[in-house]
Protein backbone atom coordinates (compact mmCIF):
# COMPACT_ATOMS: atom_id res chain seq x y z
CA UNK A 1 0.00 0.00 0.00
CA UNK A 2 1.46 3.34 -0.96
CA UNK A 3 2.25 5.92 1.67
CA UNK A 4 1.50 8.85 -0.62
CA UNK A 5 4.21 11.02 0.93
CA UNK A 6 7.60 9.79 -0.19
CA UNK A 7 9.22 12.41 -2.44
CA UNK A 8 10.46 11.28 -5.81
CA UNK A 9 13.86 11.86 -7.34
CA UNK A 10 12.17 13.11 -10.49
CA UNK A 11 11.88 16.86 -10.87
CA UNK A 12 8.10 16.81 -10.54
CA UNK A 13 7.42 20.37 -11.76
CA UNK A 14 8.65 19.23 -15.18
CA UNK A 15 5.54 17.16 -15.76
CA UNK A 16 3.07 19.96 -15.27
CA UNK A 17 1.37 20.39 -18.61
CA UNK A 18 -0.77 23.31 -19.68
CA UNK A 19 -4.29 22.33 -20.78
CA UNK A 20 -4.47 21.59 -24.49
CA UNK A 21 -5.57 24.50 -26.64
CA UNK A 22 -8.21 23.28 -29.05
CA UNK A 23 -6.72 25.12 -32.01
CA UNK A 24 -4.31 23.37 -34.37
CA UNK A 25 -0.74 23.96 -33.29
CA UNK A 26 0.67 23.86 -36.79
CA UNK A 27 3.79 25.77 -37.69
CA UNK A 28 4.54 26.53 -41.31
CA UNK A 29 8.24 26.72 -40.55
CA UNK A 30 8.23 23.04 -39.69
CA UNK A 31 7.13 22.05 -43.18
CA UNK A 32 9.58 24.45 -44.83
CA UNK A 33 12.44 22.56 -43.21
CA UNK A 34 11.24 19.10 -44.26
CA UNK A 35 14.18 17.62 -46.14
CA UNK A 36 14.15 15.29 -49.11
CA UNK A 37 16.91 12.69 -48.78
CA UNK A 38 18.37 10.37 -51.37
CA UNK A 39 18.88 6.68 -50.68
CA UNK A 40 22.60 7.33 -51.04
CA UNK A 41 22.53 9.95 -48.27
CA UNK A 42 20.66 7.67 -45.87
CA UNK A 43 22.89 4.71 -46.64
CA UNK A 44 25.83 6.88 -45.67
CA UNK A 45 24.04 8.17 -42.57
CA UNK A 46 23.24 4.64 -41.34
CA UNK A 47 26.44 2.98 -42.62
CA UNK A 48 24.48 1.05 -45.24
CA UNK A 49 21.68 0.16 -42.84
CA UNK A 50 23.90 -2.08 -40.79
CA UNK A 51 22.25 -4.35 -38.25
CA UNK A 52 24.35 -2.70 -35.57
CA UNK A 53 22.59 0.59 -36.33
CA UNK A 54 19.14 -0.76 -35.47
CA UNK A 55 17.84 1.21 -32.49
CA UNK A 56 17.23 -1.18 -29.62
CA UNK A 57 13.72 -0.97 -28.30
CA UNK A 58 12.35 0.88 -31.34
CA UNK A 59 12.42 -1.89 -33.93
CA UNK A 60 9.11 -3.76 -34.16
CA UNK A 61 7.64 -6.60 -36.17
CA UNK A 62 7.18 -4.53 -39.31
CA UNK A 63 9.07 -1.32 -38.56
CA UNK A 64 12.81 -0.95 -38.26
CA UNK A 65 14.59 2.17 -37.02
CA UNK A 66 18.25 2.82 -37.81
CA UNK A 67 20.30 5.36 -35.95
CA UNK A 68 21.79 7.77 -38.45
CA UNK A 69 23.90 10.88 -38.39
CA UNK A 70 23.30 13.74 -40.82
CA UNK A 71 24.31 17.33 -41.41
CA UNK A 72 21.80 19.73 -39.94
CA UNK A 73 21.19 22.18 -42.76
CA UNK A 74 19.10 25.30 -43.04
CA UNK A 75 17.90 27.36 -45.96
CA UNK A 76 20.60 29.93 -45.21
CA UNK A 77 24.17 29.19 -46.35
CA UNK A 78 26.62 28.35 -43.60
CA UNK A 79 30.34 27.68 -43.51
CA UNK A 80 29.98 25.34 -40.55
CA UNK A 81 27.89 22.18 -40.42
CA UNK A 82 26.30 20.78 -37.30
CA UNK A 83 25.72 17.05 -37.26
CA UNK A 84 22.72 15.54 -35.52
CA UNK A 85 21.53 12.02 -34.76
CA UNK A 86 18.32 10.84 -36.41
CA UNK A 87 16.13 7.74 -36.61
CA UNK A 88 15.61 6.40 -40.13
CA UNK A 89 12.49 4.26 -40.43
CA UNK A 90 11.61 1.67 -42.98
CA UNK A 91 8.55 -0.50 -42.68
CA UNK A 92 6.23 -3.09 -44.09
CA UNK A 93 2.55 -2.56 -44.77
CA UNK A 94 -0.23 -5.09 -44.34
CA UNK A 95 -2.30 -5.65 -47.47
CA UNK A 96 -4.79 -8.33 -48.52
CA UNK A 97 -1.85 -9.94 -50.31
CA UNK A 98 0.35 -10.07 -47.21
CA UNK A 99 3.16 -7.87 -45.98
CA UNK A 100 4.56 -5.51 -48.57
CA UNK A 101 7.14 -2.75 -48.40
CA UNK A 102 5.56 0.46 -47.18
CA UNK A 103 5.42 3.37 -49.61
CA UNK A 104 4.87 7.06 -49.07
CA UNK A 105 4.27 9.78 -51.62
CA UNK A 106 5.71 13.27 -51.56
CA UNK A 107 2.26 14.66 -50.74
CA UNK A 108 1.78 12.24 -47.83
CA UNK A 109 5.21 13.01 -46.40
CA UNK A 110 4.67 16.76 -46.65
CA UNK A 111 1.26 16.39 -45.02
CA UNK A 112 2.84 14.55 -42.08
CA UNK A 113 5.54 17.20 -41.91
CA UNK A 114 2.90 19.88 -41.35
CA UNK A 115 1.75 18.27 -38.10
CA UNK A 116 3.83 19.45 -35.18
CA UNK A 117 3.36 18.96 -31.46
CA UNK A 118 5.82 18.44 -28.57
CA UNK A 119 4.30 15.01 -27.90
CA UNK A 120 4.63 13.73 -31.47
CA UNK A 121 7.91 12.41 -32.85
CA UNK A 122 9.13 15.15 -35.17
CA UNK A 123 9.48 14.27 -38.84
CA UNK A 124 12.64 15.81 -40.30
CA UNK A 125 12.54 14.46 -43.84
CA UNK A 126 11.80 11.59 -46.16
CA UNK A 127 13.14 9.57 -49.05
CA UNK A 128 11.07 8.16 -51.88
CA UNK A 129 13.24 6.85 -54.69
CA UNK A 130 14.44 3.58 -56.19
CA UNK A 131 11.07 2.08 -55.23
CA UNK A 132 11.97 2.62 -51.57
CA UNK A 133 10.31 4.80 -48.91
CA UNK A 134 12.07 5.96 -45.77
CA UNK A 135 11.17 8.49 -43.10
CA UNK A 136 13.71 10.45 -41.07
CA UNK A 137 12.68 11.37 -37.53
CA UNK A 138 14.32 13.11 -34.61
CA UNK A 139 16.44 10.78 -32.50
CA UNK A 140 15.08 10.59 -28.97
CA UNK A 141 17.79 8.71 -27.09
CA UNK A 142 15.59 6.21 -25.26
CA UNK A 143 13.55 3.21 -26.29
CA UNK A 144 9.83 2.75 -26.83
CA UNK A 145 7.55 2.72 -23.81
CA UNK A 146 6.82 -0.96 -24.45
CA UNK A 147 10.52 -1.80 -24.24
CA UNK A 148 10.97 0.34 -21.14
CA UNK A 149 8.04 -1.11 -19.20
CA UNK A 150 8.42 -4.78 -20.10
CA UNK A 151 12.11 -5.33 -20.84
CA UNK A 152 14.22 -2.81 -18.93
CA UNK A 153 15.45 -3.47 -15.42
CA UNK A 154 15.10 0.19 -14.47
CA UNK A 155 11.87 0.93 -12.62
CA UNK A 156 10.04 4.05 -13.68
CA UNK A 157 8.81 6.06 -10.68
CA UNK A 158 5.17 7.02 -10.16
CA UNK A 159 5.99 10.62 -11.09
CA UNK A 160 7.63 9.57 -14.34
CA UNK A 161 4.72 7.33 -15.28
CA UNK A 162 2.26 10.17 -14.70
CA UNK A 163 4.44 12.45 -16.81
CA UNK A 164 4.43 9.86 -19.60
CA UNK A 165 0.65 9.38 -19.36
CA UNK A 166 0.04 13.13 -19.63
CA UNK A 167 2.38 13.37 -22.61
CA UNK A 168 0.56 10.59 -24.47
CA UNK A 169 -2.82 12.13 -23.68
CA UNK A 170 -1.64 15.53 -24.93
CA UNK A 171 -0.48 14.05 -28.22
CA UNK A 172 -3.67 12.04 -28.81
CA UNK A 173 -5.98 14.90 -27.78
CA UNK A 174 -4.13 17.20 -30.16
CA UNK A 175 -4.51 14.78 -33.07
CA UNK A 176 -8.19 14.35 -32.27
CA UNK A 177 -8.61 18.13 -32.31
CA UNK A 178 -7.11 18.56 -35.78
CA UNK A 179 -8.07 15.27 -37.45
CA UNK A 180 -11.43 14.56 -35.85
CA UNK A 181 -10.81 10.88 -36.52
CA UNK A 182 -9.42 7.91 -34.59
CA UNK A 183 -5.78 6.78 -34.57
CA UNK A 184 -6.69 3.20 -33.70
CA UNK A 185 -3.80 0.87 -34.49
CA UNK A 186 -1.18 3.61 -34.26
CA UNK A 187 -1.95 4.10 -30.57
CA UNK A 188 0.19 1.30 -29.14
CA UNK A 189 2.96 0.99 -26.55
CA UNK A 190 5.55 0.28 -29.24
CA UNK A 191 4.62 3.53 -31.02
CA UNK A 192 5.24 5.67 -27.94
CA UNK A 193 8.84 6.87 -27.73
CA UNK A 194 10.67 8.46 -24.81
CA UNK A 195 13.31 11.18 -24.93
CA UNK A 196 16.10 11.73 -22.42
CA UNK A 197 13.75 13.57 -20.03
CA UNK A 198 11.09 10.83 -20.31
CA UNK A 199 8.80 13.01 -22.38
CA UNK A 200 6.42 10.76 -24.31
CA UNK A 201 6.17 11.23 -28.06
CA UNK A 202 3.75 9.34 -30.25
CA UNK A 203 4.99 8.09 -33.60
CA UNK A 204 2.19 9.23 -35.89
CA UNK A 205 2.09 8.09 -39.51
CA UNK A 206 -1.58 8.68 -40.39
CA UNK A 207 -4.05 5.97 -39.43
CA UNK A 208 -4.78 5.16 -43.07
CA UNK A 209 -1.43 3.37 -43.07
CA UNK A 210 -2.26 0.06 -41.42
CA UNK A 211 1.03 -1.30 -40.18
CA UNK A 212 -0.63 -3.88 -37.98
CA UNK A 213 -2.87 -6.55 -39.49
CA UNK A 214 -6.15 -6.96 -37.65
CA UNK A 215 -6.30 -10.19 -35.70
CA UNK A 216 -2.61 -11.09 -35.79
CA UNK A 217 -1.62 -12.79 -32.57
CA UNK A 218 1.20 -10.36 -31.75
CA UNK A 219 -1.24 -7.47 -31.96
CA UNK A 220 -3.66 -9.14 -29.55
CA UNK A 221 -7.18 -8.05 -28.80
CA UNK A 222 -6.56 -6.25 -25.50
CA UNK A 223 -6.40 -2.88 -27.26
CA UNK A 224 -9.61 -3.49 -29.18
CA UNK A 225 -12.85 -2.16 -27.80
CA UNK A 226 -16.14 -4.05 -27.86
CA UNK A 227 -17.60 -1.94 -30.66
CA UNK A 228 -14.59 -2.73 -32.84
CA UNK A 229 -14.52 -6.44 -32.09
CA UNK A 230 -18.25 -6.85 -32.72
CA UNK A 231 -18.89 -4.45 -35.59
CA UNK A 232 -15.50 -3.08 -36.69
CA UNK A 233 -16.80 0.34 -35.62
CA UNK A 234 -14.10 2.95 -35.08
CA UNK A 235 -14.37 6.33 -33.42
CA UNK A 236 -12.28 8.58 -31.23
CA UNK A 237 -13.89 6.76 -28.30
CA UNK A 238 -12.03 3.67 -29.52
CA UNK A 239 -8.76 5.51 -28.94
CA UNK A 240 -9.92 6.39 -25.41
CA UNK A 241 -10.42 2.68 -24.73
CA UNK A 242 -6.96 1.89 -26.09
CA UNK A 243 -5.46 4.68 -24.00
CA UNK A 244 -7.09 3.17 -20.90
CA UNK A 245 -5.43 -0.15 -21.68
CA UNK A 246 -2.07 1.61 -22.13
CA UNK A 247 -2.56 3.30 -18.75
CA UNK A 248 -3.17 -0.11 -17.22
CA UNK A 249 0.02 -1.47 -18.79
CA UNK A 250 1.96 1.60 -17.71
CA UNK A 251 0.93 1.47 -14.05
CA UNK A 252 0.83 -2.31 -13.55
CA UNK A 253 3.91 -3.20 -15.59
CA UNK A 254 2.12 -6.40 -16.59
CA UNK A 255 1.25 -8.03 -19.88
CA UNK A 256 -1.66 -9.91 -18.27
CA UNK A 257 -3.92 -6.97 -19.01
CA UNK A 258 -7.01 -8.98 -19.99
CA UNK A 259 -7.11 -10.41 -16.44
CA UNK A 260 -6.85 -6.97 -14.88
CA UNK A 261 -9.49 -5.54 -17.20
CA UNK A 262 -11.88 -8.30 -16.17
CA UNK A 263 -11.20 -7.64 -12.49
CA UNK A 264 -11.81 -3.92 -12.95
CA UNK A 265 -15.16 -4.61 -14.59
CA UNK A 266 -16.50 -7.39 -12.39
CA UNK A 267 -15.82 -5.99 -8.94
CA UNK A 268 -14.54 -2.94 -7.19
CA UNK A 269 -10.86 -3.37 -6.39
CA UNK A 270 -8.23 -1.14 -4.94
CA UNK A 271 -5.88 -0.10 -7.70
CA UNK A 272 -3.12 -0.81 -5.18
CA UNK A 273 -3.89 -4.51 -5.58
CA UNK A 274 -2.67 -4.53 -9.17
CA UNK A 275 -0.20 -1.66 -9.28
CA UNK A 276 3.35 -2.47 -10.42
CA UNK A 277 4.98 -4.21 -7.43
CA UNK A 278 8.32 -2.69 -8.41
CA UNK A 279 7.00 0.63 -7.12
CA UNK A 280 6.84 -0.79 -3.61
CA UNK A 281 5.11 1.78 -1.41
CA UNK A 282 6.51 4.74 -3.32
CA UNK A 283 3.31 6.13 -4.77
CA UNK A 284 0.42 8.29 -3.53
CA UNK A 285 -2.58 6.17 -2.56
CA UNK A 286 -5.25 8.76 -3.34
CA UNK A 287 -3.75 9.48 -6.76
CA UNK A 288 -3.54 5.75 -7.50
CA UNK A 289 -7.23 5.37 -6.63
CA UNK A 290 -8.12 8.19 -9.01
CA UNK A 291 -5.97 6.63 -11.72
CA UNK A 292 -7.77 3.32 -11.30
CA UNK A 293 -11.16 5.04 -11.64
CA UNK A 294 -9.97 6.84 -14.77
CA UNK A 295 -8.89 3.54 -16.32
CA UNK A 296 -12.31 2.07 -15.50
CA UNK A 297 -14.02 5.00 -17.25
CA UNK A 298 -11.78 4.77 -20.32
CA UNK A 299 -12.34 1.02 -20.77
CA UNK A 300 -16.12 0.89 -20.39
CA UNK A 301 -17.74 -1.42 -22.93
CA UNK A 302 -20.34 1.23 -23.75
CA UNK A 303 -18.42 3.78 -25.84
CA UNK A 304 -20.97 6.49 -25.03
CA UNK A 305 -19.93 6.38 -21.37
CA UNK A 306 -16.22 6.95 -22.04
CA UNK A 307 -14.71 10.42 -21.57
CA UNK A 308 -13.14 12.35 -24.43
CA UNK A 309 -9.35 12.52 -24.63
CA UNK A 310 -9.51 16.16 -23.53
CA UNK A 311 -11.45 15.09 -20.43
CA UNK A 312 -8.92 12.31 -19.81
CA UNK A 313 -6.11 14.87 -20.04
CA UNK A 314 -7.89 17.16 -17.59
CA UNK A 315 -8.21 14.32 -15.06
CA UNK A 316 -4.54 13.39 -15.44
CA UNK A 317 -3.49 16.99 -14.87
CA UNK A 318 -5.76 17.11 -11.84
CA UNK A 319 -4.18 13.96 -10.41
CA UNK A 320 -0.72 15.41 -11.01
CA UNK A 321 -1.54 18.77 -9.44
CA UNK A 322 -3.23 17.26 -6.38
CA UNK A 323 -0.08 15.25 -5.61
CA UNK A 324 2.10 18.34 -5.92
CA UNK A 325 -0.20 20.37 -3.69
CA UNK A 326 -0.18 17.61 -1.08
CA UNK A 327 3.61 17.52 -1.11
CA UNK A 328 3.87 21.30 -0.81
CA UNK A 329 1.66 21.30 2.30
CA UNK A 330 3.92 18.70 3.90
CA UNK A 331 7.23 20.49 3.30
Amino acid sequence: MGNGLKPCKQQHPSYLYEPLINTPLLEEAENENLRVFSVKELKKATKKFKKERVVEGEDTYVQTFYKGNINQTTSAPSKTKTRIDVSVMEGLLYTPHGLEEWKISKEEAESLGEIFHPNLVKLLGYCSEDNRSLLVFEYLGKESLEHYIFEKEETLSWDTRVKIAIGIAQGVAFLHSIKNSPLHQELRMHNIMLDEQYNAKLLYLDSKKQFWPIGWTFVGTIYMSLEYLEAATLGMETDVYTFGVILLELFTGSKEISIYLKRLRTRTILFAEIIDPRLGSHYPVNAATKMGKLIQRCTKDNWKKRPSMQQVLDVLNSICNSVLMHRDTNI
